[in-house]
C-alpha cells in the first residue's frame, strides 16, 4: 500500500508540497476580468477619434474600432497560456453595440473557457481642430505679395499649392492643429489664414525657399491666458521684384530672369549667353517681359548681322545677332524691342 505524501488540503487529491491541486487552484483563480462598458468618443464633423484625451486622425472603420476596443476591455491572468478570443458584434443602435466574447486558454495545465458581454457606447464630441475651425479661430495670417508689383497669377497659384502641401505634411505627421482656415484672394494679393504659428512659419519659409524673396513676422498681442501672453502673427511674404521671363538691365547689360531663390536672382546675360547670379541688393532696371517679344522670320544672315521679316506686315529689318545663339535662314526668332534696340531672345 502506497502512502501519498502530499495531498490537496481542499479536495484531498494528490498535490505538490501540500498546496492546492491544479483543479482547485484554477477554481480559486479569477483568470478573466472585463469592463462591462466601453465608451468611444468620435468627432461627428471630421470622424476623428479621441484616445486617452488625445484626438487621432488614424483611419479605420467602425467595426475595426469596436473589435479592438472590446478586446482591450478583456484582462487575462498572467499565467494563462495559449489564449484565444472570439468576438461577435451586434449593433443595437447607431450609438450602441454589444460585443459577445468567448475566451479559451490553458491555466495550470487545465483547459478553461469563459464568456462575457461588453456594451460599446459611442459618444459625439467636437474635436479640438473642428472647435477651432468652426469658431473661426486662427493664430496667423500669411500675406503673399511681391515687391514693387502685384504677384502674378502663376505665383499665387503656386503659393496656394505649396501652402496646401505643407498643411497635408503637418497633418500626416500628427500636428492636428496646424490647419489652413481659409485662403482669400484680394486686390493686394493672397491671404492665407492659419490655425497655428507652426504652420504659419513653415508655409512662409517654404514659399520663400521655392519662389524666392523674403518674409518678416509681425506679432500682435491679442490677450492673456493663464498668465501667458497670446499673440497673433502676420507673416509678410514678399516675392522678388522680378519674375521668370522679365527682361532687366544690370550695369548696362540686358538679361533675361531665369529664377529667383531666396535673395539671389539668376539671369541669362543676353550679350554673352552666360548664366549669372546677383544679390537682390544690386541695382537693376526693369525693361519688360519676354511675353512682349514678337516673332520674326530669319531671311538672311551676314556675319553677326541677321535679316528679319515680320510675318504679318512683311516689314524687313537688319539687326545684330548674338554669336552665342546662331540662327539660320528660315528660323523663327523672338525679338524684343526697347526703343531703337532690338534684342534677340
Amino acid at each position: 500500500m502506497n502512502i501519498i505524501q502530499s495531498i490537496c488540503p481542499r479536495c484531498g487529491s494528490p498535490s505538490r508540497e501540500g498546496n492546492l491541486c491544479d483543479v482547485c487552484l484554477v477554481s480559486e483563480t479569477e483568470w478573466m476580468q472585463y469592463e462591462p462598458r466601453v465608451f468611444l468618443v468620435r468627432c461627428q464633423s471630421c470622424g476623428s477619434l479621441k484616445k486617452q484625451s488625445q484626438w487621432s486622425d488614424e483611419p479605420c472603420n467602425r467595426e475595426e474600432i469596436e473589435y479592438e476596443s472590446a478586446g482591450s476591455a478583456i484582462h487575462l491572468h498572467k499565467d494563462l497560456s495559449s489564449p484565444e478570443m472570439e468576438i461577435r458584434l451586434e449593433s443595437n443602435s447607431e450609438n450602441r453595440t454589444f460585443a459577445y466574447i468567448t475566451v479559451t486558454g490553458i491555466l495550470y495545465g487545465i483547459s478553461v473557457r469563459d464568456e462575457c458581454s461588453i456594451e460599446i457606447i459611442w459618444q459625439n464630441e467636437a474635436c479640438d481642430r473642428c472647435r477651432r475651425l468652426h469658431g473661426n479661430y486662427y493664430e496667423g495670417i500669411i500675406q503673399v505679395r511681391a515687391v514693387g508689383r502685384k504677384a502674378t497669377q502663376e505665383e499665387e497659384d503656386r503659393a496656394r499649392d505649396i501652402a496646401l502641401s505643407v498643411e497635408q505634411e503637418l497633418q500626416e505627421s500628427g500636428d492636428r492643429l496646424s490647419f489652413i482656415s481659409k485662403i482669400e484672394e484680394g486686390r493686394e494679393g493672397l491671404d492665407i489664414i492659419v490655425g497655428s504659428q507652426a504652420i504659419g512659419e513653415q508655409i512662409a519659409r517654404t514659399l520663400v525657399r521655392r519662389l524666392g524673396g523674403r518674409y518678416t513676422m509681425h506679432p500682435t498681442l491679442i490677450g492673456e491666458k493663464d498668465g501667458k501672453k497670446i499673440y497673433r502673427i502676420t507673416y509678410s511674404v514678399r516675392f522678388p521684384r522680378y519674375t521668370r521671363g522679365d527682361i532687366i538691365r544690370v550695369k548696362g547689360v540686358f538679361g533675361e530672369v531665369l529664377f529667383c531663390q531666396g535673395r539671389t536672382m539668376t539671369y541669362l546675360d543676353l550679350r554673352t549667353g552666360d548664366t549669372r547670379n546677383i544679390s537682390d541688393t544690386v541695382q537693376t532696371e526693369y525693361i519688360g517681359n519676354i511675353r512682349d517679344a514678337d516673332q520674326y522670320a530669319v531671311i538672311y544672315t551676314d556675319g553677326d548681322m541677321i535679316g528679319i521679316m515680320d510675318s504679318v506686315s512683311g516689314e524687313t529689318r537688319e539687326i545684330k545677332g548674338h554669336s552665342w545663339r546662331p540662327v539660320t535662314i528660315g528660323d523663327m526668332v523672338r525679338i524684343f524691342q526697347h526703343h531703337d534696340l532690338f534684342l534677340v531672345m
